[in-house]
Order: structure tokens, then sequence, then C-alpha cells
């Protein structure tokens, strides 16, 4: 279900460059789109709630997930998009010190050694030579902020999904999600106007696909896998994005950027080989 949804959050960069809008606009029609989609499927597969604390943490990683997307596309707006992604890919970084001081869950040395080198494949994706170009300006801040809020978020939805079951959580969440970035849209003067039918295509695909299908799965998986361990696996994500590319954006892939890919997939193999599934 995990390596699903990642194939599914994959399309969400490839949607938002075919849609053509705002990155705050994108983010707002993203979760608007999925929540919408949500309502039915949870009006009929949900489960009774009973524990209002769970509620209350859907609610609040909504709002975390918001603060990443605001915050990630501001990023790239204000800064390249290739070093917005290396900043933006921190967020494993997080999740294991978080695990570590708030959870008291201390993630093995091979966690670590998985992380350090995917990370270093994503960063070959992105170009090596980008590296040494962060000088942390606005922008990337931005980047660095906002995977903080991912990190928070998926060290956040396992105790939400404790006593929530996977639709209520993500329904809610996502409900909590659009009213922050219709907030945020306000607030920025972002222009929601959508110009064309390609555009409203990409925005269904890209709530639709990449947020109503892909965190359904994802958050179904967090219930039975470590956040330390999604975290790194969701760097995958940066290779089928690219591999995916190629057809849709006719963006073919260096022989730097296949090796970078195989390196990413040899980290999440480093930090997921030993693991065994368990529901919390």
């Amino acid at each position: 279900m995990l390596m699903l949804g990642i194939l599914f959050i994959a399309w969400s960069a490839i949607f938002v460059k075919l849609a053509g809008v705002s990155g705050l606009s994108s983010g707002f029609y993203r979760m608007l789109i999925g929540s919408i989609a949500v309502i039915p499927i949870w009006i009929i597969k949900r489960k009774p709630i009973t524990d209002k604390k769970s509620v209350w943490i859907a609610i609040i990683c909504g709002v975390f997930f918001a603060c990443d997307i605001a915050l990630w596309n501001t990023s790239i707006v204000l800064s390249k998009a290739s070093i917005a992604t290396i900043l933006g890919n921190l967020a494993p970084v997080w999740v294991g010190l978080g695990a570590l001081f708030l959870m008291k869950e201390k993630p093995k040395r091979i966690f670590w050694v998985g992380t350090i080198v995917a990370l270093f494949g994503t960063a070959m994706i992105i170009g090596l030579s980008n590296v040494s170009e962060i000088s942390f300006t606005k922008g990337q801040f931005y980047a660095i902020i906002a995977s903080m809020f991912y990190g928070v978020y998926l060290l956040t939805v396992r105790k939400g999904r404790l006593n929530l079951d996977t639709i209520s959580f993500t329904a809610i969440s996502m409900f909590s999600s659009t009213v922050i970035l219709f907030i945020f849209c306000l607030l920025d003067g972002t222009d929601l106007k959508v110009q064309t039918w390609q555009s409203w295509l990409s925005l269904a695909g890209l709530g639709l696909i990449s947020q109503l299908g892909g965190w359904l799965t994802i958050n179904f998986a967090l219930a039975y896998i470590k956040p330390t361990v999604a975290s790194v696996s969701l760097l995958a994500q940066s290779v089928f994005t690219a591999l995916f590319s190629i057809p849709v954006l006719g963006e073919y892939m260096t022989a730097t950027e296949i090796a970078g890919g195989i390196i990413v997939l040899t980290g999440i193999y480093l930090v997921n080989r030993k693991v065994t599934l368990k529901k919390s």
C-alpha cells in the first residue's frame, strides 16, 4: 500500500506543471477536489468515531500538511526548484530526530545510513552541482521549514491513526488542509481562476490521484509502518516522477540521474530490509 501511494504521489509535480497555475492555487484545488471526492467514500465506508482526541489530531495533521504545501510551493517560486527539492527531502532527518526525542523510538544505525544514501541519490538526480549553490535565501529557508512540517505530519499521523480509521482520518485532515490553504490564498491575494480545460484536468488528476488515492493508501500504511521507515521510502517519489516525466513531459533522464535513482532505491532497501510490519 505504501508503494502504491508513492506511485500516486509521484504524479504530483507532473500535474502541477501541466496545470499551469500558481503554486498556492494548485495546492488549494488539490485539497478541495480531493475533499469533495472523499465525501461519498467517507459516508459509505467510515466507521463510528469514538475518540475525539484522534479527530483533533487529524485536524492538526491537516494544518501541518497545508503548511508544508504552502511553504514548499513558495520556496519553488523564490528559489530554484532543484535546490528546494534537495532541502525539502530533509524530512527523514526530522522524522528520525522527532522519533528519537519526542517518541522515544531510537532509530537503528541502518536508518541513518539508508537515509544518507537515499538523500545522496536524490541530490544526484537533481544535480550535485546545485548543492554548492545553497546559500539559505528566503526561498531555501521556506523549503527547510516545509520539510519540517512534512516530517511532523508523518510523525503525528501514526498517533491519529491508532483510534481512527483510514478514511475518516484522511477526510478530516483533507478538510482541514483545504480550509487552511484557502486562508493562505486569501492572505496572499492568489488568483484562483482556472483558464483552460487542460488545467482543470490536471488539477483533477492532482486531487483525485495524487491527493485522494495517494494519501488514502499512505495513511493506511502508516498504521503498520514506522514513520522513520516510511519517510525514507517516500524518497522513491523523485525516482518515479523522473520516470513518468519521460513519456508525459518528454524529460529524459541522464546517466547520472539514472545512477542517482538506483542509489535512492538502495538507501530505501537498507532502511526496509529488516523491518517486520506490525500493526500499532
